[in-house]
């Protein structure tokens, strides 16, 4: 435990990053090609919300790589010659991600590393949060040319028949973050039951006895970290409240993963039942929660203390910054990648499936404090 942000690995990326990224990736995924004109840099500022000076030094980077290259008054072109980016020049495996934020580019990065280590390059299948698109998408691994995939499924359940349908046909795959009790394949995940204990042991050991909790839609995360939460309480001889408990239901999120407004309308409805504490099971359930605790008239921690699960890039931004458990996103894909390039490079061969879980760390932050006198 630590009370300061997560610095494993690679740490926080610099603000350009995400939009280096993202350009790199949609040329890899050919949605960019050689000769391609780049959006302005107004219009990079606009789609990716940060300074023009970032957006210069993220075209800069890519610059000095060789991966595009700019005309005085027209503006910055993908390169002719891609070093290392051209399609059939080296092995490929496919990353499909529910979107593109912190969490996802942390992995996104994990996983490169490893893969330009042994001589592959990545192909990006952003599902943008779609339940629909992630189910075209994992369809489509069947009929590209990437020889495995690594999978980071959307909230839920919905894809569960798509998975099934990889594993029958010998396609290889990983999947990070969640597993699905059922269906026997690899993956890296957190110990999620392990954060859920971590986390409502810490408001435990602050004094609260009614600690809410706000759960995202069913999955082996969610419930694992449910499971934690509850086994804490058993331990510190606090009985459960299931009227503490709010969750996420599938007809919040019928075509994609629920909105920032479904995780606030929870919070509202669980203050009414008077906790001390919430425990919100990923950061942007937590940041919904200190939302509703606000517009309530009350204050954080003085009055009820909130923590969060992920430790996505905003959380120590938050008012106050936000105590949560941090997942290990870079560490997560990197071990991915490393399972799949056995697999798909056949030195895993009879090996049964590859099942990795990953410690997770409490930081504390200025959400969380004792129970008000």
């Amino acid at each position: 435990m630590v009370n300061s942000a997560n610095r494993q690995n690679k740490g926080p990326q610099p603000i350009y990053w995400r939009l280096q990224e993202s350009i790199a990736a949609k040329i890899r995924k050919g949605d960019l090609k050689p000769g391609d004109a780049l959006p302005s840099e107004g219009e990079l500022v606009k789609e990716y919300g940060i300074s023009r000076g970032s957006v210069r030094t993220a075209l800069k980077e890519l610059q000095n790589k060789g991966v595009i290259y700019s005309v005085a008054g027209k503006g910055s072109f993908v390169s002719d010659r891609l070093p290392g980016l051209q399609s059939g020049e080296q092995d490929r495996i496919a990353l499909v991600v529910p979107g593109l934020e912190d969490s996802d580019f942390q992995i996104y990065q994990g996983i490169e590393d490893a893969l330009n280590a042994a001589g592959f390059i990545l192909t990006i299948f952003n599902s943008q949060r779609s339940i629909e698109q992630e189910n075209k998408n994992l369809k489509l691994l069947l009929e590209g040319k990437e020889k495995g995939a690594i999978i980071f499924p959307n909230w839920g359940r919905t894809n569960a028949e798509a998975l099934f349908e990889l594993k029958m046909a010998g396609y290889p795959f990983v999947l990070i973050d969640r597993y699905f009790r059922e269906l026997e394949t690899d993956y890296v995940v957190t110990d999620n039951k392990q954060g859920g204990f971590l986390a409502t042991e810490h408001l435990v050991k602050l004094g609260h006895k009614r600690i809410g909790i706000i759960l995202g839609l069913n999955c082996t995360a969610i419930e694992d970290r449910f499971e934690g939460y509850r086994e804490a309480l058993a331990q510190y001889g606090i009985v459960h409240d299931p009227a503490l408990v709010r969750r996420l239901e599938r007809a919040d999120a019928d075509k994609s993963e629920p909105s920032a407004e479904v995780g606030y309308n929870e919070a509202v409805d669980l203050l009414k039942e008077k906790p001390t504490a919430i425990f919100a099971t990923n950061d942007f359930l937590a940041r919904e929660a200190m939302r509703a605790i606000s517009d309530q008239g009350l204050s954080i921690p003085e009055d009820i203390s909130v923590i969060g699960f992920d430790n996505q890039a905003f959380a120590e931004y938050c008012n106050p910054p936000l105590t949560t458990v941090a997942q290990p996103f870079y560490r997560q894909g990197q071990e991915a990648a490393e399972i799949l390039l056995k697999k798909v490079e056949a030195t895993g061969a009879g090996e049964g499936p590859c099942h990795r879980v990953i410690a997770p760390e409490l930081i504390l932050r200025g959400s969380s404090a004792g129970v008000k006198k």
